[in-house]
């Protein structure tokens, strides 16, 4: 895979979105004959987070990928991550979902922080720094942003009707461009993980309500372009984040660093 990344960065990132695809449906079916939602696709991809943990980290990739710790500047370029926040507390107006017992919200989390992580990193991090090597950093945010939103369709064969499916999108796309630009100011994807995170878990812990979604869409999009033309006002005056300079190579990058 290393070699794979070296050469074909963004059939790299294609075979790891891939995966992961084709990995959620194969938990969730198995999670049906055990009878308890989530309770194999929970463990599933917590290994496959770990793998992709060392992968990363014994490669010396975690900084490029923008697996590094908070900087103060980070939260003074976007606002504090503010509209971020404003997005997900806006979903717990839905109300609690009903049924759920303790087993039923650990294995959300568990799950949940788990898709953050794997969605961000192969998304933001693999998709989007792949596109860049190839191309310009407006097409790298627009495009990973689109492709992350598109893939919310396997959703289908997790039993969203055609409504949820297109909330779902909607969705992704917009919060997928939005994501970029952080990822792009910043050069962290750590507050999209918790972001990412805290939103799945709220749509799985607040009652369905399909009417309220699309409400929440609206206000999504119009917080999002507000967010999105803040952000891109950061970019052109300060520019994007030293790390969207780094390469595949610790080495090489040190030694730019040294000259």
């Amino acid at each position: 895979m290393k070699k794979l990344n070296e050469v074909s960065p963004i059939w790299h990132a294609v075979v790891w979105i891939v995966a992961y695809v084709l990995l959620v449906p194969v938990g969730d079916r198995l999670s049906e004959l055990v009878g308890e939602p989530n309770s194999v696709t929970a463990p599933l991809l917590v290994v496959l987070a770990i793998v992709l943990i060392v992968y990363v980290s014994r490669n010396g990739w975690l900084r490029y990928y923008g697996v590094r710790s908070f900087r103060s500047g980070d939260f003074t370029k976007t606002l504090l991550y503010l509209p971020l926040l404003a997005i997900v507390l806006l979903q717990y107006a839905k109300g609690w979902r009903e049924g759920l017992d303790l087993t039923a919200v650990l294995l959300i989390v568990a799950l949940m922080v788990c898709v953050g992580f794997i969605e961000e990193l192969v998304f933001r991090g693999f998709l989007f720094r792949a596109i860049l090597t190839k191309s310009t950093l407006t097409r790298a945010i627009v495009i990973s942003g689109v492709t992350f939103g598109i893939g919310h369709i396997v959703n289908l064969a997790r039993g969203y009707t055609g409504v949820e499916q297109i909330i779902q999108i909607g969705f992704g796309v917009v919060l997928g461009i939005v994501l970029a630009l952080l990822f792009a100011v910043t050069g962290t994807i750590v507050p999209l993980i918790i972001f990412h995170t805290l939103l799945n878990i709220s749509g799985n812990v607040t009652a369905p309500d399909a009417g309220f979604d699309v409400i929440m869409l609206a206000i999504t999009i119009l917080i999002s372009v507000g967010y999105a033309v803040y952000l891109v006002t950061v970019l052109r005056r300060k520019g994007p984040a030293p790390e969207m300079q780094l390469t595949l190579s610790p080495r090489a990058d040190r030694s730019a660093h040294v000259r």
